[in-house]
């Protein structure tokens, strides 16, 4: 439909399969019809090619279905209205696809339905493929929802959050919300129906325009441009850092929705395509470890927070990269260090930590699951020694000793005294490097006699030579007057002729010592 000014505005439907060539820029402004919804660009069946540099402007809804349904849009597309869509259609073109309701359907929801995707991964894109190039959002109320349970809206090209239109900063919400009554928005990214991705395998953020990004950790007042649920992005196999701009629902101060910032920095992968949400609330705990160069993990941040999700859709992909997460308004306690964790487990680079959560990045990981942080501000020694203990046994002494880490520990030296003042080392042995399980030491001293106390110390030495001395222990053979020539000692042995006897006793005795050689002679 072209008048004498030379501009077009698709109305009406179209049940016949056909090939419409629309050749024409516009020249003047077009005039705009005001219904609602009911002037709708609808293909089941044509190829429908918009050249370079054409504008068509649609003031209700489109329609595309069929497997031989093709949008070619080389130039300029503005809806008024929704966008509609099967898993057969095509798309191609560079062009730029608008969604604004400027003029008609003010104030009212705009959405897209349909498989406007990629369907498949990065070897499908022009192939089995119904995505936008350039997408422009722009509606008055600030939202374009995704629509369809398990429906995709890719983008190959950008998608701008501000559209050059009259509409306020947009974002997209990838959840089904119905054309009537209450919006009924789910409070975790797992439950968002539908997918929004950027099939546009550039390393960056330069592809998501006018978006909202906010580094400092608190993204109140803000949450606007970005996408709220599921955001999927393909990945370059050479590499590259790729933001996540997702969230939940707009958030105010110390509650964790709103924009949720993250971004993952790739080596050589094969990963191929990566979606991400958020859950708030997700707990991250696990059993108290060692780490960033000798901290007691204490505080785990997902209940307090929550944690991103990360999903390899092909689940086959490999190749090592980094996390680095941007909590949204963060209510976490003061801590001195802290890390993010993978699987409700420490994994990546050890020790790899930061002072604090907003931009806390940690490298090493290998496979994608769900990310959280955690944190401590209690500072170990080399070793955390848990128990020292000495124990009578028959005719010897049991010493052991239990630690819960030995961080650049060499070895152990084993002291012992009679007097408690003067100790001489009667042990030693090499530290296991212990890092997250308790650990065991034994040692029998034979070397003892009934009836007389000792006193046992442990000395750690650290790498660097330095070391420390633990708390005394004790520990005592007790013996009756039967067992008095059991602890008897007769010493030099062999001597020469001049020896010295000794012995313990807790009460007086008499006594009667006879002394024999080898041979049995007095």
């Amino acid at each position: 439909m072209v008048n004498s000014c030379q501009w077009f505005n698709i109305a009406g439907h179209y049940y016949e399969p056909m090939t419409i060539r629309l050749l024409f820029v516009v020249l003047c402004a077009p005039f705009i019809s005001l219904s609602q919804h009911n002037f709708e660009l609808y293909n089941d069946g044509a190829l429908i090619k918009v050249q370079a540099g054409a504008e068509v402007y649609v003031d209700g809804d489109v329609h595309m279905f069929g497997a031989s349904a093709t949008l070619d849009n080389g130039g300029f597309i503005k809806t008024q209205g929704n966008s509609y869509s099967d898993n057969l259609f095509q798309q191609r073109g560079t062009g730029t696809y608008r969604i604004e309701n400027s003029s008609v359907n003010v104030g009212e929801r705009q959405f897209i339905s349909g498989s406007y995707a990629v369907r498949g991964g990065q070897a499908a894109t022009g192939v089995n493929d119904g995505s936008f190039f350039n997408l422009e959002l722009d509606n008055d109320q600030g939202i374009v929802y995704l629509v369809g349970t398990g429906n995709i809206a890719d983008v190959r090209g950008s998608v701008n959050f501000d559209g050059p239109g009259v509409g306020p900063l947009n974002r997209i919400i990838t959840h089904d919300i119905g054309l009537t009554g209450a919006i009924m928005i789910p409070a975790n990214g797992a439950l968002y129906d539908a997918v929004f991705g950027m099939m546009n395998n550039a390393s960056g953020n330069a592809n998501f325009l006018n978006s909202t990004i906010n580094i400092g950790g608190n993204m109140s007042g803000i949450d606007a441009g970005y996408v709220q649920g599921k955001l999927r992005r393909a990945i370059n196999p050479g590499g590259g850092t790729y933001g996540y701009i997702v969230g939940l629902e707009p958030a105010g101060a110390n509650s964790q929705k709103g924009f949720q910032y993250v971004h993952a920095d790739f080596v050589a992968n094969n990963y191929d395509v990566i979606e991400t949400y958020f859950q708030a609330a997700l707990p991250n705990t696990f059993a108290p470890q060692i780490e960033c160069s000798g901290y007691i993990l204490d505080y785990f941040g997902g209940a307090d927070h929550g944690q991103w999700i990360f999903e390899d859709i092909n689940g086959t992909g490999t190749g090592v990269y980094e996390i680095r997460v941007w909590p949204q308004d963060d209510n976490f306690p003061a801590k001195s260090v802290w890390l993010v964790t993978k699987d409700n487990i420490v994994q990546g680079v050890p020790d790899d930590c930061g002072p604090t959560p907003v931009g806390l990045d940690r490298a090493g990981f290998n496979g994608f699951g769900q990310f959280g942080v955690a944190a401590a501000d209690i500072t170990l020694l080399p070793i955390e020694l848990i128990e020292l203990r000495a124990e009578p046994d028959t005719d010897h002494i049991d010493v052991a000793w239990v630690v819960a880490a030995e961080i650049d520990l060499s070895h152990y030296e084993l002291e012992r005294s009679e007097n408690g003042v003067d100790f001489e080392q009667v042990d030693q042995q090499l530290a296991l490097g212990v890092q997250n399980q308790l650990q065991e030491y034994h040692y029998e001293d034979q070397d003892v006699r009934f009836n007389q106390t000792y006193y046992y110390r442990l000395r750690s030495v650290d790498t660097d030579g330095t070391n420390n001395l633990s708390l005394t222990v004790t520990a005592r053979l007790e013996s009756d007057s039967d067992q008095l020539a059991d602890q008897i000692n007769i010493f030099p042995n062999p001597g020469d002729g001049k020896y010295f006897v000794s012995f313990s006793t807790n009460e007086n005795k008499s006594l009667h010592l006879s002394v024999t050689d080898a041979v049995g002679k007095l």
